[in-house]
C-alpha cells in the first residue's frame, strides 16, 4: 500500500464538517504521475496528526492533483510521549538517517542540541522536516515527529515545559543504571544525546541540577546517532 501526505489538514476535522475536497502537494501530485494513478482510484492518506483517510482521486495534475475524502480513521495515541534531544552529527547524513529511523520505530518530538562539544553548528529543519515525512508514508505511521528548531544546551535547561521523567545517556564509568531498568512504562519522558565529545562536565551538573538522571546504554561506545536510535527503541519495546 502506498500512503500518501495531506499537509495542514486535520482530516478527521475536515471529513467530520464535510469539507472532503482538498489538493495535494506537487511533490504529492508528482507521486501520482509517476504510480500512473487516474481519476477514480483510491488512495491511502495521513495527515500526520494521527489519521489515516481513504480518498478518490478527482483530478491528476503534476502539480496540484485533487482528491476526495472517503473515510478517516483516527489512530489512538501511543502510550508515552517520547521526546529526544539529540547533538547535530558532524556528518548530516547521519542525523538524517537518525530522523528516519526513529520516525519509523516511533518518536514524537526530535531536538536538534547544540552542545559544548558539538561538531556541527547549522542544520536545515526543513530538510528534516522531509526525511520524517518520507518516513512515516514507508512505515504507514499516522503521526509526523515534531522536529524543532535547534536550541542551546543552557536554553534546553531554562525551560519551564518538560516532561516529568528526565534521563541523560552519559558516557562514564560510574554511570551503571541502565535505561531499559529505570524508564516507566507509560511515562512521558525527554533523553539527552550528546555529540560525539560528550558532554562537558558542566552540562552533566548543570542536567543533574535540572532533574536529569544520567543513564547508561550498555557497556558498547555508541555513536551520537546509534545511542539516539537505541534509546528510542528501548522507550518503544517497554511500552508495547
Amino acid at each position: 500500500m502506498h500512503l500518501f501526505y495531506l499537509s495542514g489538514i486535520n482530516l478527521m476535522q475536515s471529513f467530520k464538517s464535510g469539507d472532503f475536497i482538498h489538493l495535494l502537494s506537487e511533490v504529492e501530485s508528482i507521486h501520482i504521475k509517476v504510480m500512473r494513478l487516474k481519476p477514480g482510484d483510491q488512495i491511502k492518506l495521513t495527515d500526520g496528526l494521527g489519521n489515516f483517510a481513504d480518498a478518490s482521486l478527482e483530478d491528476v495534475n503534476p502539480k496540484k492533483s485533487k482528491i476526495r475524502l472517503l473515510n478517516v480513521m483516527e489512530v489512538p495515541e501511543r502510550s508515552g510521549k517520547l521526546v529526544i534531544a539529540v547533538a547535530p552529527t558532524k556528518n548530516i547524513s547521519r542525523y538524517e538517517w537518525l530522523v528516519e529511523k526513529a520516525t519509523e520505530i516511533g518518536v514524537d518530538e526530535i531536538i536538534p542540541l547544540y552542545c559544548d562539544h558539538s561538531e556541527r553548528e547549522r542544520l536545515r529543519v526543513d530538510r528534516l522536516e522531509k526525511v520524517a515525512i518520507s518516513a512515516i508514508k514507508q512505515s504507514l505511521k499516522a503521526k509526523l515527529p515534531k522536529i524543532h528548531e535547534p536550541i542551546s544546551f543552557n536554553n534546553l535547561m531554562q525551560s519551564q515545559v518538560l516532561p516529568n521523567s528526565l534521563f541523560m545517556a552519559w558516557i562514564d564509568e560510574d554511570v551503571t543504571l541502565h535505561l531499559k531498568n529505570v524508564y516507566q512504562k507509560g511515562a512521558d519522558t525527554m533523553i539527552l544525546i550528546g555529540p560525539e565529545g560528550d558532554f562537558s562536565a558542566s552540562e552533566v551538573f548543570k542536567a543533574k541540577e535540572r532533574g536529569f538522571t544520567p543513564v547508561s546504554l550498555g557497556k558498547a561506545r555508541l555513536r551520537t546517532e546509534t545511542a539516539a536510535l537505541f534509546a528510542c527503541m528501548i522507550v518503544n519495546l517497554i511500552n508495547e
